[in-house]
């Protein structure tokens, strides 16, 4: 991880990289929020994501919404970044601490968007689904695993041959006119997989949360990943199964609502 802001933000405080690269070690959970033309998007729903990942993780204390908010603030006035993600960072030391920080960013290409992209299957479960926390050992395997068959993520599978998600991702599968996803209780419940599943309510569009098992990915009709950084992105292969998801209507669809609830939030202010 790189750390990109020179001034950094502790408690809604002014600290310095090297500070927080001093304190980055000792944190457990995180939160990842997108900045587009200087304004945080789904702030609100991020707050709460990583609050109920302090809660059942079991570390002690939480976190407020104000400071949070003004945190995230004073972090992007401090700085000249106006199209990055921030990571925001907790422990637990005598009193809550949370670290808010730049970070470099990859966001997927036109071409990416346009064609799809790369996955590979991997059996790997995290030992808590719910809680966005960081393993490095985990999080060292997958990197190598995506390395090594040059994919874009690796999709996890479950011991019992079913679908998880992706490493650093929500995965949804096309069926006819309908999406599948895996259940609440086998995912991390991703702040851009909530939102798509609520425009997909709003706009007749079934979705289906149940357990996919791994040898039945071949029969729908596309699949794409979700993520703060990805958007709605459609997915090319899944191992050497091909598919045309860039092109599925149902895909481009709900591309297009969820691209309409970030501009909503932008132009919100």
């Amino acid at each position: 991880m790189n750390i990109l802001s020179d001034k950094n933000v502790m408690n809604n405080q002014i600290i310095t990289k090297e500070e927080t690269e001093l304190l980055i070690n000792k944190t457990k959970i995180y939160e990842v929020v997108r900045v587009i033309d200087g304004k945080p998007i789904f702030l609100k729903e991020h707050f709460q994501r990583m609050s109920e990942s302090i809660n059942l993780s079991g570390i002690e204390g939480n976190i407020n919404y104000e400071e949070f908010k003004n945190s995230v603030e004073l972090l992007i006035k401090e700085n000249s970044f106006k199209n990055l993600n921030i990571r925001v960072s907790y422990f637990y030391d005598k009193k809550p601490l949370t670290l808010f920080y730049f970070i470099e960013s990859y966001y997927p290409s036109k071409d990416e968007f346009a064609e799809g992209v790369h996955t590979v299957t991997v059996k790997m479960e995290r030992a808590n689904p719910n809680v966005k926390s960081f393993q490095k050992e985990y999080k060292d395997k997958v990197t190598r695993i995506i390395k090594e068959n040059n994919a874009f993520e690796a999709i996890l599978i479950n011991h019992d041959n079913t679908v998880s998600e992706g490493s650093k991702s929500n995965i949804f599968f096309v069926e006819g006119n309908k999406l599948i996803t895996s259940p609440d209780s086998s995912v991390l419940l991703g702040v851009t997989r909530s939102k798509v599943i609520s425009v997909c309510e709003e706009n007749s569009i079934e979705v289906h949360k149940r357990i996919i098992r791994l040898d039945e990915i071949e029969s729908f009709d596309g699949v794409f990943l979700t993520g703060t950084s990805n958007d709605v992105l459609p997915i090319k292969t899944v191992d050497n199964i091909v598919f045309n998801s860039s092109e599925n209507e149902v895909v481009k669809k709900v591309s297009r609502l969820y691209l309409g609830e970030v501009k909503k939030e932008i132009e919100k202010g």
